[in-house]
């Protein structure tokens, strides 16, 4: 085993796949249930009492728990998976941002957000769990 992984304890031919931790559509899905969520809330459709201060944490959902548990490890050497975990982050401030202008009785801002700032950091989000399932991209 050479010193690289002896020192962050990963096996020397890991031949493991990117789904053997996280279901990458399930991940991407759920993504997009997000913005029917947050639709049917800016509606008033919504019966969900959605937490601003939970929603803005990262760390609390299934891609969440994995970016900051083994995923941290295996994929510190590539620069995609730190770019899904900074949009993903930014993803769960904006979807905060979305409720609170609800709350607030904003529903034009937490709509331009949902459409603009929200959609973008989405679709960067599902466009870099796609590149991080590419074959072979764990060991680049």
């Amino acid at each position: 085993m050479n010193i690289w992984n002896s020192l962050f304890s990963l096996p020397e031919n890991d031949d493991s796949d990117i789904n053997d931790e996280i279901n990458i559509p399930e991940a991407i899905n759920a993504h997009i249930g997000w913005k029917v969520r947050l639709q049917k809330f800016i509606d008033g459709d919504s019966s969900e009492k959605l937490d601003p201060m939970l929603v803005c944490r990262d760390d609390l959902c299934t891609l969440g728990e994995w970016i900051h548990s083994s995923a941290t490890q295996r994929f510190h050497a590539i620069e995609a998976f730190h770019t899904l975990r900074s949009s993903h982050a930014q993803f769960h401030y904006v979807a905060a941002k979305v409720i609170t202008h609800v709350q607030e009785g904003d529903q034009v801002g937490a709509q331009a957000l949902l459409t603009g700032e929200y959609a973008a950091v989405s679709h960067h989000v599902m466009m870099q769990l796609l590149q991080l399932n590419k074959p072979g991209m764990e060991h680049e």
